[in-house]
């Protein structure tokens, strides 16, 4: 398996993430996950295409999982808790002579 180039360091601090535009620009920025701004658009139209418009529960908890998503990235131990749990599964592989 190849290694996959990391994005960019996060900032500290979050961005404002009050509403969906802000969510998406976050996202545009390359805060969130790899593919995260794709991925929201095509759940977010297969989602309003699927529900009721008086009820945005749904919507409203998409939005919330790729808020979730930058302020993850944001952590400040993120990258380091990562690098560990890869740092672990490649000692395992060693043991296990794979």
């Amino acid at each position: 398996m190849s290694e996959q180039p990391l994005q960019p360091e996060a900032p500290a601090e979050p961005p404002p993430m009050r509403t969906l535009g802000e969510v998406r620009a976050a996202l545009a920025a390359g805060l969130g996950f790899p593919g995260d701004l794709a991925r929201l658009e095509a759940e977010l139209a297969a989602t309003l295409d699927r529900v009721d418009y008086t009820d945005l529960h749904e919507v409203s908890e998409l939005i919330a999982a790729y808020r979730g998503h930058v302020l993850t990235r944001c952590d400040p131990d993120f990258d380091a808790s990562l690098a560990e749990g890869v740092e672990l599964a490649r000692s395992l592989k060693r043991e296990n002579g794979r």
